[in-house]
């Protein structure tokens, strides 16, 4: 009987070191909110990631003239304040959201920041602070 209580004790360790070493099954998913200078508007932009299937989406929250705006910085992250790239929403407040499809490894960081601006210049600004994730 002590066999098999040892044989037993030696599978479950042998199970959870194998669980223990196994990668995350799901990553972190992300929201930022561009704040808005348009009173009335709670937020003028939304940026969101999906960890599975790593989705970006860009909503343009607040019909105030400008564009929604989202940068993003995929580890290894830039420094001085850079990013890889930008995706803008000019479809306008009441139009639909911007959607594009990327493709990372699973535990990947990704963070983003959302704003507003003007999509035929490029300029932009009122930045929400970066929040931070994995894929």
């Amino acid at each position: 009987m002590k066999k098999f209580r040892l044989a037993g004790a030696m599978v479950g360790a042998v199970a959870l070191v194998g669980l223990a070493n196994s990668p995350a099954l799901a990553g972190t998913d992300i929201t930022a909110y561009g704040p808005s200078l348009k009173s009335g508007c709670s937020h003028a932009s939304a940026g969101h990631f999906a960890s599975y299937g790593e989705t970006f989406t860009v909503y343009d929250e607040c019909a105030d003239g400008w564009s929604a705006v989202v940068e993003v910085d995929v580890a290894p992250y830039q420094s001085g304040g850079g990013y890889d790239f930008v995706i803008w929403n000019h479809n306008g407040a009441d139009g639909s959201p911007v959607t594009v499809d990327k493709s990372y490894a699973e535990g990947t960081g990704v963070c983003l920041r959302a704003g507003s601006g003007e999509y035929s210049s490029k300029e932009a600004g009122t930045w929400s602070s970066w929040s931070c994730g994995a894929a």
